[in-house]
């Protein structure tokens, strides 16, 4: 039973990092402490925070050098020491993505039962335009039902359509509004989601918190665990949407596990925010202790708001 737990966990770690376990950490890291716009990481910093991940220096330098020809991070200097900070499209991306998370698993999930479907057709000669369409449905929430007819609970009409605008998809259209299925076996839109292997992934997770939860009610968990447990915990949740995009309850069995992950995942997460925040700014004190205050961490309670679970 344990072997597929974690091996359910590990293939759900793939499909969110795409194979790529440290570069999704790192930003990650850098998204949770300097997700203020601006902020400013001393890669020396940086070296040694990665390290609670086994990822080594070399590892590390090497990723920071490719996000940042990637475009996801901007560096600077001063003097000899280097600095990065997430880039204005990076920190936008992760910014919306973790808006979502605030509300995933919350029940405040669409009460009504109107989808939005995106219909396209595309010439066999651009399939590189449609697997960018597919993959970018994808992470907007969207299932296809069939081919060319993709699904989603919520009202993403407009990113869809301009998605395939920007990837010069000449036939689509979007209908929202309540779907019937006329097939006996297959035609409900929660068909679009392999609903089985969604309910694996929630116990692998809920199984693989269960160790760190542990700690941290007995106050066993130390500042470099609780960096490690809160980054790893919210780097596998954030893909959850894309197997499961807060699907309307009333579709979906009374057991549903949604809630109780984002349960279970909230816990740990909240309670290791300020012993990692405490942990992060006593390493950024080693190499700059003028940047201490650039370090900041994420919270699922908004500032001067009400939880988002609540």
């Amino acid at each position: 039973m344990m072997r597929d737990v974690w091996s359910n966990l590990e293939e759900l770690r793939s499909e969110v990092t795409d194979g790529q376990r440290g570069r999704s950490l790192l930003v990650t890291v850098m998204a949770e402490y300097w997700g203020e716009e601006g902020a400013m990481a001393p890669s020396g910093a940086l070296v040694d925070l990665m390290s609670a991940f086994d990822v080594s220096a070399s590892g590390t330098r090497t990723l920071l050098s490719r996000l940042t020809r990637e475009g996801r991070l901007v560096a600077a200097k001063e003097g000899r020491r280097s600095f990065y900070a997430l880039s204005p499209t990076a920190h936008h991306r992760l910014a919306e993505g973790f808006e979502v998370l605030r509300k995933f698993g919350t029940g405040l999930e669409p009460a009504d039962r109107e989808w939005t479907m995106l219909l396209f057709s595309i010439p066999e000669e651009q399939r590189s335009a449609r697997q960018q369409l597919r993959k970018g449905l994808s992470w907007m929430g969207f299932a296809p039902l069939y081919d060319g007819a993709w699904v989603s609970s919520r009202a993403r009409g407009d990113q869809a359509m301009s998605l395939c605008r920007d990837l010069g998809v000449e036939a689509a259209s979007v209908v929202r509004g309540s779907i019937t299925a006329v097939g006996t076996q297959f035609g409900d839109p929660t068909d679009a989601w392999d609903l089985d292997y969604a309910r694996r992934l929630y116990a692998s997770f809920t199984a693989f918190l269960e160790e760190p939860l542990g700690k941290l009610r007995a106050d066993g968990l130390t500042p470099p665990e609780a960096l490690r447990a809160r980054t790893e915990s919210i780097n596998v949740f954030r893909g959850f949407p894309r197997f499961d995009p807060d699907l309307p309850l009333a579709g979906l069995t009374p057991d549903w596990p949604r809630r109780t992950a984002r349960d279970a995942f909230a816990e740990l997460y909240e309670g290791t925010a300020e012993a990692s925040l405490g942990y992060v700014r006593s390493v950024v004190q080693l190499h700059s202790p003028a940047h201490v205050q650039d370090v900041s961490v994420r919270r699922l309670t908004p500032a001067g708001g009400s939880p988002a679970s609540a």
